[in-house]
């Protein structure tokens, strides 16, 4: 399973919580969501620690893990300020469409490593100044 897949698992399970008129599938939703964000949440941690040098890695991982607990933070807020005024079908439904976008920018950033893995790489190390 990759990101895209628990992307693509995340958008039918929040419109099934939107949806659901009975335990069944409120209970199909849930189990959908749960194993959609276990994907997507180890999936992009693991991303994240490739990125930067050794020395770095510290330093970015706790600024995406501070990321992430901010997004915890102001995401509920905001949707509960969305479900209060517009309803939960509404916001679970935009939620849902909202997910859409993370998907389309893993596409752009799946093509954008497929054509940098056909450019050279130039290494700082092999730069010399004149």
């Amino acid at each position: 399973m990759n990101i895209m897949s628990g992307i693509l698992i995340l958008i039918p399970s929040f419109i099934l919580l939107a949806l659901a008129e009975s335990k069944t599938f409120l209970w199909i939703g849930l189990v959908l969501f749960s194993i959609a964000s276990s994907i997507v949440v180890n999936v992009i941690n693991s991303f994240a620690s490739k990125y930067g040098l050794e020395s770095e890695k510290g330093t970015i991982l706790g600024t995406f893990r501070s990321l992430q607990a901010l997004a915890r933070g102001i995401g509920p807020l905001i949707a509960s300020f969305a479900y209060w005024s517009i309803g939960e079908k509404p916001t679970y439904v935009f939620g849902s469409l909202l997910l859409l976008c993370p998907f389309v920018i893993l596409i752009d950033v799946k093509q954008r490593l497929k054509r940098m893995r056909v450019m050279p790489t130039i290494l700082v190390s092999e730069v010399k100044d004149d």
